[in-house]
C-alpha cells in the first residue's frame, strides 16, 4: 500500500470520525458543564467574601470592646465638671492613637444618651447616615462596616452611644482583582436591599432581575441570564452572614451560539479534509517527512562542524515538531555550554568584568594600535585595602557583596559608554577604557587614547573618591579605601605582563605610603617592594622564634596614692634588622592579615604578667592593652580575652582594652557590639588619641568608655599655647561630668606634669617619667618611685628618672 493511500485512511479516521463524535457530545455536555462550573465559582467567590466579612466583624468587635473599656476606666473623670473638658481631650488623645494603630477604623463617634457628641475621632462618612446596629454601605466608591452601639457601663451610670466605621479594604481588594482576572463582577446586597455599586445603570438594572429571581434576601441562591450594556451574563445571588447577600456576574459563554459555531467549523474541516486529501497526499508526505529530514540532516552537520548559530525552527505538535524541538534544545545547549565556557575564560563570574585574560588581551592589541598612533596607554592596579578583615570578620558572602558593589562603583567612575561590554570580549576603537577584575580584591582599569599621565592620574583620583563613601552591607556601614598603581605605555614596558608587573610594583608603593593614595610606577621601586616582601614574610615565623616582645609604660597617679597602672606596647627584636619599628610592622601585619595573631598574643601576654605580679601581691594594678582597629572592625577578641580570664588568675578590671578614634569609623556597628560585650565581663575600655578625630564626642555617647586618653597633640605645646591649655580643661571637665578618668599622653617636661596636675588630671604618661620597659624594669621603676614620695603629699616632687 502506497504512502498517499495511508494517508488518506489515516485522515478519514482521524477528521472524519473524531469530527462527528465531538459535535454530538460537545453540543449536549458544555451547557451542564458551563453551568457546573459557574456554581462552582460562585460558591468560592461566596467562601472568600464571607471570610473577609468575619475578619472585618472580628476586628471591629474587638476594637469596639477596647473602646468601651477606656470608658468604663475613665467613667468617673465624667462626674466633675471641671474636669470633663481635660477628660475629653485625653480620651480623644486615646481614640486618635487607636485610630493610628487600627488604620482600618475610619471613624469613631462616643454621644450620650440624648444625642449629645461626646467626642470623635477621624471624619464621618459622606452621605451616610447612622444606622442601629451593623449596616453594610458605601461612599466615594468605597465599601464600609458601620456599627452603632449602647455602652451601658453600669446601672447608676448614663448610657453612651459608639459609632464606628470601618472601611472593608480586603472585600474590595477581592472584588477588583476578580473583576481583572476574571471579568466577574461581585456585588453586595444590604439588609435594606441597597446594591453597593457606583453604577446607577447597573444597579438599576440588577433590582429588577433580582425582584424576578426572588423578593426574599436569605433564602436559596438563585441563578438566571442577565444583558447589560451589549454584554451577557449569568446572575447569581447568594445570600451571606450579616443579612446581606453576594451578587454573582459571570460573563455569558454563549453556549447556543458556541456549539453551533463548533459543529460548523468541524463540519467544514471534515469536509475539505475528504476533498482535498488525495490532491494534497503527496505535498504532505514531502512536507512533513522528506524535507524536515533533510533539514535535520543539515543541523547535524552543522553540530558536527562547530556551527551552532543556524537555528531550526518547526512549529509542528507531532512527533516529527517534537524531534525538531530536541534538536533545537540540543543545538541552544551546546551554544550555551560553548558560551558558558567563553565567558569562563574571559569574564569573572562574580562582577561580570572582564578577568585577567581578557585584560592582557586587550592590552596586546591596544599596544599593536597605539604603535601607529601617539596616544598613551595607562594600566591602573588596585586593590582594596584591608579587604581580607572584611572576608575574615564579616564572613565570604557579605565579602562578595563588596566586590560587586565596587565593581559597579568603578563603572560609574569610568564614562559608561568607554568600558568595554561584559557581552563581548571584542574591543574596538570606540571604547576608551576597560575594568577587569583579576582575582580577589584586585582590579585593573586600562585607559587607552590618554595625551598624558595627567589625565590618568584624574582619572585614579576619581575611583579614590567614589571608593571612599560608605558601603552597606545588610545593617553594617562599611567604609574601605583602596592603593592604585600606575604604569605608562611605552615609558614604563612594552609588553602586558611588563606594565601589570610594574603597576603592581607601584600599587605596593601606594600602600605603603599610607594607602588611600595612587602611584606612578618608577624603577627605584623594586628595591624597598623586595625588602617588605621579604620583611613580611619573616614575620609570618616571628612569634614562633620568640622575636615579639612586649614592654610597658607607667601611667603615673596624679592625685595621691598608689596605683600600679601601665601600658603594654608591642615590640620586634628581628635576629638581623635589630629592633623594628612597630609604625612599621604593624601596618604591614594589617595589611597581610597577620595582625589577628599578633593581637590575640598580646593579650595573653599581658594576662601572663598580670597574673606573675599578683602573685607578688602588688595592688591596685592594671594594664591597658591596644586593640587594632583591624581586630575592632573585623574580629574577634573578645573569644581571647574570655579565654585569658578564663586560664590565668587575673581579676577583669585589673584589664583595660585601648581603642583609638580612627578605628571606629569603619564598622561601627560591630565595634559597638564587641565593645559592649568586653564591658560586660568586666573589662574596662580606653579611648586612645581623643580629639583627633571628627566625632570624638559622639563616641562617648555610643561606646562604653571608662578611660579618655588625651592625645598628645594638646600636650607638646601646652605650655606656650593658651588654646591648647582650654580645651584640655574642657576635655577634663566634660570626662568628670562623665566619670571618666583622664589619662594625659606625651608628657615631656616638668611645666607640662605642673599645669595636668592643677587642673585635676588623674593620670600621665611621658617621657617625663619613663619611655617604655621591659616588664621588670617598669615595674621596679614605679615601685621605686612610689617608696621616695612622702606620705603626705599636696604637689608630686620631680620624678627620679631611672636610667634607660
Amino acid at each position: 500500500m502506497k504512502l498517499q493511500t495511508k494517508f488518506f485512511i489515516i485522515l478519514v479516521l482521524l477528521v472524519l470520525v473524531p469530527s462527528l463524535v465531538i459535535i454530538s457530545l460537545t453540543k449536549g455536555r458544555f451547557s451542564s458543564m458551563v453551568e457546573v462550573s459557574t456554581q462552582k465559582q460562585v460558591g468560592m467567590f461566596a467562601e472568600q467574601v464571607s471570610w473577609s466579612i468575619q475578619s472585618s466583624e472580628e476586628a471591629l468587635a474587638d476594637l469596639q470592646q477596647t473602646i468601651a473599656q477606656i470608658l468604663i476606666e475613665s467613667e468617673n473623670a465624667v462626674t466633675d465638671p471641671r474636669v470633663e473638658t481635660s477628660w475629653i481631650v485625653h480620651l480623644t488623645a486615646q481614640l486618635d492613637q487607636l485610630r493610628q494603630e487600627q488604620p482600618f477604623a475610619r471613624y469613631i463617634e462616643i454621644k450620650h444618651e440624648n444625642g449629645k457628641v461626646l467626642t470623635h475621632s477621624g471624619y464621618p462618612l459622606q452621605n451616610l447616615q447612622n444606622h442601629p446596629g451593623r449596616a453594610f454601605l458605601q461612599s466615594d466608591g468605597h465599601l464600609f462596616l458601620s456599627s452603632t452601639q449602647s455602652l451601658p457601663l453600669n446601672a447608676t451610670s448614663e448610657n453612651y452611644h459608639l459609632r464606628i466605621d470601618i472601611g472593608l479594604d480586603n472585600l474590595e481588594r477581592l472584588i477588583k482583582t476578580t473583576r481583572r482576572k476574571s471579568h466577574t463582577m461581585l456585588m453586595l446586597q444590604n439588609a435594606d436591599h441597597d446594591i453597593l455599586i457606583d453604577d446607577s445603570s447597573l444597579a438599576s438594572a440588577l433590582d429588577s432581575a433580582l425582584a424576578l429571581i426572588s423578593g426574599n434576601i436569605g433564602t436559596a441562591n438563585h441563578s438566571q441570564a442577565f444583558t447589560w450594556n451589549r454584554s451577557s451574563f449569568h446572575l447569581n445571588q447568594q445570600s451571606l452572614s450579616g443579612q446581606a447577600s453576594l451578587i454573582v456576574l459571570s460573563p455569558n459563554l454563549n453556549e447556543e451560539v458556541f456549539s453551533e459555531n463548533l459543529y460548523s467549523q468541524l463540519s467544514y474541516v471534515a469536509v475539505i479534509s475528504l476533498l482535498f486529501s488525495l490532491f494534497i497526499i503527496h505535498g504532505m508526505t514531502t512536507a512533513l517527512i522528506t524535507q524536515p529530514l533533510k533539514q535535520f540532516q543539515n543541523l547535524v552537520k552543522n553540530i558536527m562542524d562547530g556551527n551552532l548559530k543556524q537555528r531550526l525552527t518547526m512549529n509542528r505538535s507531532d512527533e516529527v515538531g517534537q524531534l525538531s524541538g530536541s534538536l533545537e534544545d540540543l543545538r541552544k545547549h551546546l551554544q550555551d555550554t560553548s558560551q558558558h565556557i567563553e565567558e569562563l575564560a574571559y569574564f569573572d563570574t562574580l562582577t561580570g568584568l572582564p578577568n585577567k585574560v581578557n585584560f592582557i588581551d586587550t592590552i596586546q592589541k591596544l599596544i599593536e594600535k597605539s604603535n601607529s598612533s601617539r596616544h598613551h596607554v595607562a594600566i591602573l592596579f588596585f586593590d582594596l585595602d584591608n579587604f581580607k578583615h572584611v572576608n575574615d570578620g564579616l564572613g565570604h558572602e557579605l565579602g562578595d557583596t563588596l566586590l560587586m558593589q565596587v565593581g559597579a562603583r568603578l563603572k560609574e567612575s569610568i564614562r559608561s559608554h568607554d568600558v568595554l561590554s561584559n557581552s563581548s570580549r571584542e574591543w574596538n576603537d570606540e571604547n576608551d577604557a576597560m575594568i577587569a577584575r583579576l582575582g580577589g580584591d584586585e582590579f585593573t582599569v586600562v585607559l587607552s587614547k590618554i595625551g598624558s599621565a595627567g589625565e590618568a592620574a584624574k582619572v585614579a583620583e576619581r575611583i579614590l573618591q567614589r571608593l571612599s563613601q560608605s558601603f552597606l552591607l545588610k545593617d553594617s556601614e562599611i567604609f574601605i579605601s583602596a592603593s592604585i598603581g600606575i604604569s605608562m605605555f611605552p615609558k614604563d614596558g612594552n609588553t602586558p605582563e611588563i606594565l601589570l608587573k610594574n603597576a603592581d610594583l607601584a600599587m605596593y608603593s601606594a600602600k605603603s605610603n599610607g594607602k588611600n593614595n595612587f602611584r606612578f610606577y618608577d624603577a627605584q621601586m623594586n628595591t624597598p617592594m623586595l625588602e617588605r616582601i621579604e620583611l613580611e614574610s619573616s614575620m609570618r615565623t616571628a612569634l614562633e622564634n620568640h622575636e615579639f616582645l612586649l614592654h610597658f609604660q607607667p601611667k603615673i597617679p596624679l592625685n595621691g596614692g598608689h596605683r600600679y597602672e601601665y601600658e603594654t606596647l608591642m615590640r620586634w627584636q628581628h635576629p638581623t634588622r635589630g629592633m623594628i619599628s612597630p609604625g612599621l610592622f604593624i601596618p604591614m601585619a594589617e595589611d597581610c592579615g597577620y595582625i589577628q595573631n599578633l593581637g590575640d598574643w598580646a593579650i595573653e601576654q599581658c594576662c601572663i604578667q598580670i597574673e606573675q605580679w599578683n602573685q607578688r601581691d602588688i595592688k591596685p594594678l592594671s594594664v591597658s592593652v591596644n586593640l587594632s582597629p583591624v581586630q575592632l572592625n573585623y574580629g574577634n577578641p573578645l573569644q581571647t580575652i574570655k579565654r585569658c580570664l578564663a586560664i590565668y588568675k587575673v581579676e577583669p578590671h585589673q584589664l583595660e582594652i585601648e581603642i583609638t578614634e580612627s578605628g571606629l569609623m569603619q564598622n561601627e556597628n560591630h565595634a559597638i557590639n564587641l565593645l559592649r560585650d568586653i564591658k560586660a565581663l568586666g573589662v574596662r575600655i580606653a579611648l586612645d588619641d581623643f580629639g583627633t578625630g571628627y566625632s570624638s564626642l559622639a563616641y562617648l555617647l555610643r561606646f562604653p568608655i571608662d578611660t579618655l586618653k588625651i592625645d598628645r597633640a594638646f600636650i607638646k605645646d601646652l605650655e606656650h599655647n593658651e588654646e591648647s591649655l582650654i580645651v584640655l580643661e574642657t576635655i577634663i571637665s566634660l570626662a568628670k561630668r562623665l566619670n571618666l578618668e583622664v589619662v594625659a599622653e606625651g608628657v615631656e617636661t616638668e611645666e607640662q606634669f605642673k599645669l595636668l596636675k592643677d587642673r585635676d588630671c588623674d593620670y600621665i604618661q611621658g617621657f617625663y617619667f619613663s619611655k617604655p620597659l621591659i616588664a621588670e624594669e617598669a615595674m621596679d621603676y614605679v615601685v621605686e618611685y612610689f617608696n621616695a614620695l612622702p606620705e603626705t603629699i599636696s604637689v608630686f616632687p620631680a620624678p627620679r628618672r631611672l636610667p634607660n
